[in-house]
């Protein structure tokens, strides 16, 4: 399985004019094999597992260079911490509202045709995503937390 990774990141460098190191190639694979939207302090953690001298600092800076280069998306720069999206599907997101998880929905083939027309002529469109927020099945088995 991780040689699809490496073989994939390996083009993707190639096509993005970067060097393809071992470490980037470590984050890399370690980021497409993680379940969800992984924030950077997850991915750390789990690099560093075979990487043990990677700082947190080197795993933010890889991040931002594979955000940059487009070899990875960001899943919505609003949330208020950087999440991951490994899924290159065009898919959609619910966001729970209480623990912040995020869940992919498989619904990509939703009409965005009026949203794009509503796009004023000088602003240039990379990516359309949607976001459906509500309280997720774990949350709302959850008793509500008593206001002091």
């Amino acid at each position: 399985m991780g040689t699809s990774f490496e073989n994939e990141f390996r083009r993707l460098c190639q096509e993005k004019h970067l060097a393809a190191t071992h470490q980037r190639m470590v984050l890399y694979r370690t980021l497409m094999e993680m379940p969800e939207h992984p924030n950077p302090e997850q991915v750390f953690e789990r690099v560093r597992q075979e990487l043990p001298s990677i700082s947190l600092a080197t795993v933010y800076k890889t991040l931002h260079l594979f955000l940059e280069n487009g070899i990875i998306r960001e899943v919505s720069p609003h949330h208020g911490s950087l999440r991951i999206e490994p899924n290159d599907q065009h898919h959609h997101h619910f966001i729970c509202l209480r623990c912040h998880g995020i869940t992919d929905l498989s619904c990509g083939d939703v009409d965005v045709t009026p949203l794009l027309a509503s796009v004023p002529e000088d602003f240039e469109v990379s990516q359309v995503s949607m976001e459906v927020r509500g309280i997720c099945p774990m949350c709302a088995s959850r008793l509500p937390v008593a206001e002091t």
